[in-house]
């Protein structure tokens, strides 16, 4: 996020947590804010950048109080969906928002607000509802549903019963640096892209990581179980990528009065090609009636290979 972006969201989150009782104070670079209240120490960053969140995540941060040294709780602020922090508590747009204005209500209620942090609740306290507190609701990474069950079947030109599935992706993020090369040729490799890969059928595809949303899903909805493990699809991506940039060149050599042509393909090496993957849902309306018609829920086209019904789902 823009720096006075960040600046403005610090302020709201410091709002936030002085009114759920926190003593809170600036925290130097890459940290926004550090935040105390009774046993929880909290340490916040705001950002959208992906390496800094990662770094973030993977860093374990202490404080030593009296003769102890105690871990922080480190939250997250973001508002880039595709970020995940496994070692942070998390505020997407969606949070940061309910928690926002929770905390207006709290002061104008003259209550203390308790966010879903350190789990202590003092008398006169205001709770803060969490998203994830509705029974039964599940939340993960995927496209929004933009189109709707009657949409889809009438896309469908079929009868038959509806059901909206989330097929697994593996979205990936590379980086690759290096070159390759022969003779008096050399060919650079340096780049980053992204994409996402089918974790059914090995299918590559283009993702707009914007998009990505974690709200709850549909009621009734179906998660399909992927076939590809992480492991496997990164070799499948590796190599993918590693044929996208092969590039042949063609070498001219003189010899008395005969001209030869060579020709040889450069490609970079898997160890120089670095690779991030990240858990995707697509949604997908599932129309089974005299056969199966499968419609993407968020682009609204028609899968040209529908799976198979006895695809496991959990």
């Amino acid at each position: 996020m823009e720096q006075r972006t960040r600046e403005k969201a610090s302020r709201a989150v410091s709002d936030i947590l002085k009114a759920a009782g926190f003593d809170v104070h600036n925290a130097p670079a890459p940290l926004d804010l550090s935040a105390i209240r009774k046993n929880t120490y909290l340490l916040v960053m705001c950002s959208d950048d992906p390496d800094e969140a990662l770094s973030y995540s993977d860093t374990e941060y202490t404080i030593r109080d009296g003769q102890e040294e105690k871990v922080c709780e480190k939250l997250l602020v973001t508002f880039n969906p595709s970020i995940t922090a496994d070692n942070c508590i998390v505020w997407y747009p969606e949070e940061f928002a309910l928690y926002a204005g929770e905390a207006v209500l709290a002061r104008v209620l003259g209550k203390t607000l308790v966010l879903p942090l350190d789990g202590c609740e003092d008398p006169g306290s205001y709770k803060a509802r969490s998203h994830h507190e509705s029974e039964g609701a599940v939340r993960i990474p995927h496209l929004p549903v933009r189109i709707h069950r009657d949409e889809a079947e009438e896309k469908a030109g079929i009868p038959g019963v509806a059901t909206l599935r989330f097929l697994p992706y593996w979205m990936f993020r590379y980086t690759c640096k290096g070159s390759a090369g022969y003779r008096d040729q050399n060919i650079q490799f340096d780049g980053t892209g992204s994409g996402a890969m089918n974790a059914i059928n090995g299918a590559l595809t283009d993702i707009d990581s914007d998009t990505i949303t974690r709200r709850e899903i549909p009621d009734g909805s179906e998660i399909t179980k992927p076939s590809i493990s992480r492991a496997e699809a990164e070799e499948k991506i590796i190599s993918h990528l590693i044929r996208s940039m092969t590039k042949r060149v063609r070498i001219r050599q003189v010899r008395g009065d005969a001209i030869f042509y060579e020709e040889k393909n450069l490609a970079p090496e898997p160890e120089n090609i670095s690779l991030e993957l990240r858990e995707l849902y697509i949604p997908v309306w599932h129309i089974k009636g005299k056969k199966i018609v499968e419609i993407n829920a968020y682009t609204g086209q028609r899968l040209v290979e529908p799976l198979d019904d006895g695809v496991e789902v959990f």
